[in-house]
Order: structure tokens, then C-alpha cells, then sequence
């Protein structure tokens, strides 16, 4: 799980920063000095929101991935793990609107990670332990409880009728071309296949948890869970356009698998005869259990505060505790209802003379019509969540930001054809029974100028 982790997290800084300058620079569409503004809460910090300045940036995530290769390769396994999360958090708060729940999985499970003893194994740090005996601790509650909860509550917030008597839940999601992937093209026209995987899912994400939680000491329940969860998120992956989502799914379930069953692949070979055998001491003292015990039952409560049937909400003091550590965890993924709404952007720019040009396509005649292969038009996903975002009434903010980044950016790269202002234009159209769809609807989001 360390291994997989880690290389998720290389991987995302990767693809982060071939959009460096956009998401995480005053230069971009998210300047620090509107940081606080906007989506930050109580309890919120980031040193990547210090300066904007895109050296200082590179910098960062330069460390970052020098603390994961460490990480990758188990060496000072507990301070790298510590280290990564500590960065993974102040990258995931200085930029919010481009995120989604397998950030929050990320972060949560490098925060149990810092506790469990994934550097005993396959690591440089191996040396100094045997790993004849599996460590038991709060820790590992915690981690279990956390994988646990991500299936439970999603089930618990899946109560409307697209998942229960309709089972159409699956269809309205790959209507939405937006997501929708090669595999999921051939998936959308079998209307029948689509409604019993609506609820197959729904019975393996009630399997899952319960499989986790089971008290079998041979660890076979927690191997079935590990695989139902692989064969779910595979499916996620293929017909879905969901970013690392799917993969940091799987990876941190590794951890569900017992040692014995990697111990059987001779994967673990950790016996070294001319080294002294150190017997693992892995006991939290009083103060650690009492924390560790402290953020299970805060994870539990913020969890369960979601349901309208439970009476407790946590204060603001316990709320400044949650998000300065980043405990934050929402798992309404695909629920309660599906997301019905496809939508598309139109970027029509005009010159100083007034002559409108479209700068999506480069060309002298506005297109509205919806784009052949949608998903194909995002770059990553983390600029298709941003599109999402910007839609939602609750940050109309980010759309003069964004128009105004989209225009400088033109301004930049054609040089021989400046705009002096630009419309930016949502198409929206709702996913109907059926195979239909609402008549596209045409909304002005934002008019800004060079000016500006």
C-alpha cells in the first residue's frame, strides 16, 4: 500500500504540474491573495498559498516529490510519510476547487499511514525489523474504519429512486458525456446491463464494509472486500472519466490484504541471517491511544453528522481540530441523486473593432453545439472538476477568475489576433429518460475585459 500510494502521489504531482502556473500561481485562475477569501475555513493553512510566485511553486513541489520518493522507497518511512502529508495537505487547501474525493481518500489514509508500520516491509528501513508477527493496534482501526466508511456512507446517501425501484442511477451518469469513456460508450446502449450493475453496486458497496469489519482472524473476508472493491473501481475506471479516483481507490485498499498472503509470493523476504533479528515493539503509549482514539471517534461523528437523523453536530472548536488536520470527508460520491446535468462552455472573444471570434476553436463563427467526445475536451481531470465548479451557483466567483485567465492566455499565445473582451457562455442540457435530453439551454456566465 506505501508502494502504491506513493507512486499515486509522484504520479498526481506530475500531472499537477503541467497546470502549475493555472491552479496554483497569482498568474492563474486562483491568486493567494483571494485564497481566504473563498471556500477556506477555520483551521486552514498552506505554505503553498506563502507566495505565488511560480519559482517558490516549483520549489514545493520539488520537495513534495523528493519526500515521496522516499516514501516509494521506505526510506525514514515515518518522517516521509509525516512529510508527505503535511504537503499533501497545504497542496490540496491551496487550490479546493479542483478537487475531489479521492483527494480527501489520499490525504486520510497518509494521516493512518504515519501510524501503521508500512515501513517494515519491502523498504530500506526493513532491516531494522522482522515481520513474523502482525501488528494490531488502534491505528489499524482506524485505517479499517476509514476504507469502511468511504462504502458505508456512500450507501447510506444512496436513497433515491435512480438506486433503488428505477435503477437508473448508472444510465444518467454515462449520459453525462462529460465522464463518459470508450468502454462506457458501449455500456450506454445496453439499457438492461446498465440497470443490473446499478444494483450490483449498490450490493457490493453494502458487501464491502461489512467484509472489512467481519472478526475473521484469517483475514479472508478483508481479501473478498479487497477484491469486490478492485472489481468496482476497475469498472469506475474504464467507463468513467474520474482522474486517480479509481486508482487511489484501489491502492489504498492494499492494505486489506493479509500479510500472509504476500508472505505465501515470497514478495516479503525480510530474513537476513548475518543481521540480529529485532522483534517489533509497535505499542502506542498512553497519550497515542488516547489521540489516535480521539480522531477515530471525530472521523465516526463528522461522518454520521451528514445524516439527518442524527442529533449531534460537532462545535467549532472540534471543527477547527478537523481542518487543521484535514479530516474533512464527505463520501456522497454518485449520490444521493446523479448528477443530470451535461454542460459545455462557449468562449467568444471580440477585438478591439468588435469582431467575435471563438477562442475554443480559433475560428471567425461562434459553435454552440455540443463538442463530439466532450471528455476528450478536458485535459485533465482536475480542469474537467473546475468546469463542474464553475457551473454551481455557490462559486460564482470563480467564473470572472477564470474568464479573465482564459483571455490573458489567448492574449498570450496569439499575439496576432488580441481580444479586447470575452463572453463566457454556458450550454446546459438535462438528461432525460429514455435517451432524451432537455432542449440546451444558453447562460452568460461572465463578460470580462483586458482591462479588467
Amino acid at each position: 500500500m506505501r508502494i502504491a500510494l506513493a507512486l499515486i502521489i509522484i504520479s498526481d504531482l506530475v500531472i499537477r504540474a503541467g497546470d502549475l502556473q493555472a491552479f496554483f500561481t497569482d498568474s492563474g485562475i486562483w491568486p493567494t491573495h483571494l485564497i481566504k477569501n473563498f471556500g477556506w475555513q477555520p483551521g486552514y493553512w498552506s505554505f503553498h498559498a506563502l507566495s505565488g510566485n511560480e519559482g517558490f511553486t516549483w520549489a514545493l513541489f520539488a520537495l513534495h516529490f523528493l519526500f515521496a520518493i522516499s516514501l516509494l522507497v521506505g526510506y525514514k518511512t515515518r518522517l516521509a510519510t509525516i512529510l508527505v502529508w503535511v504537503f499533501t495537505i497545504s497542496l490540496h487547501n491551496r487550490n479546493l476547487f479542483i478537487l475531489q474525493s479521492g483527494d480527501d481518500l489520499l490525504r486520510l489514509t497518509l494521516f493512518w499511514g504515519i501510524f501503521l508500520p508500512w515501513g517494515n516491509a519491502l523498504s530500506f528501513d526493513s532491516k531494522k525489523y522482522a515481520t513474523k508477527k502482525q501488528v494490531s493496534s488502534l491505528a489499524s482501526m482506524g485505517y479499517l474504519l476509514l476504507i469502511s466508511s468511504v462504502y458505508l456512507f456512500t450507501v447510506f446517501f444512496k436513497n433515491s429512486s435512480e438506486w433503488h425501484n428505477e435503477g437508473t442511477a448508472i444510465y444518467y451518469a454515462l449520459s453525462l458525456e462529460q465522464i463518459r469513456l470508450p468502454v462506457g460508450d458501449w455500456l450506454y446502449q445496453h439499457p438492461s446491463l446498465m440497470k443490473a450493475l446499478t444494483h450490483l453496486v449498490y450490493i457490493i458497496e453494502i458487501i464491502i464494509p461489512v467484509a472489512i469489519l467481519f472478526p475473521d482472524k484469517k483475514g479472508i473476508s478483508r481479501f473478498i472486500a479487497f477484491l469486490l472493491l478492485v472489481i468496482l473501481h476497475i469498472g469506475i475506471g474504464l467507463t468513467m472519466y474520474v482522474g486517480l479516483f479509481f486508482l487511489i481507490s484501489m491502492a489504498t485498499a492494499i492494505g486489506l490484504i493479509p500479510g500472509k498472503y504476500f508472505n505465501k509470493l515470497k514478495i516479503l523476504n525480510l530474513k537476513n541471517e548475518n543481521k540480529a533479528v529485532v522483534k517489533i515493539k509497535y505499542k502506542f503509549n498512553v497519550v497515542k491511544r488516547f489521540g489516535i482514539g480521539i480522531v477515530i471517534s471525530l472521523c465516526l461523528i463528522l461522518n454520521l453528522s451528514y445524516m439527518q437523523w442524527f442529533p449531534y453536530e460537532l462545535n467549532n472548536e472540534v471543527k477547527l481540530v478537523i481542518n487543521t488536520l484535514r479530516l474533512n470527508q464527505y463520501w456522497g460520491m454518485f449520490s444521493p441523486h446523479i448528477l443530470k446535468e451535461e454542460s459545455w462552455y462557449v468562449h467568444e472573444g471580440f477585438t478591439e473593432e468588435g469582431k467575435h471570434w471563438d477562442l475554443y476553436y480559433n475560428q471567425g463563427i461562434i459553435v454552440i453545439d455540443k463538442p463530439e467526445h466532450l471528455v476528450k475536451h478536458y485535459k485533465t481531470d482536475r480542469w474537467r472538476k473546475l468546469a463542474e465548479n464553475i457551473q454551481r451557483n455557490e462559486y460564482t466567483f470563480l467564473r470572472p477568475l477564470y474568464c479573465k485567465y482564459y483571455l490573458e492566455k489567448w492574449n498570450k499565445e496569439h499575439p496576432e489576433n488580441l481580444m479586447k473582451n470575452m463572453n463566457f457562455i454556458l450550454m446546459k442540457e438535462t438528461s432525460l429518460p429514455d435517451y432524451k435530453s432537455s432542449v440546451p439551454e444558453k447562460i452568460q456566465l461572465c463578460f470580462c475585459t483586458t482591462n479588467d
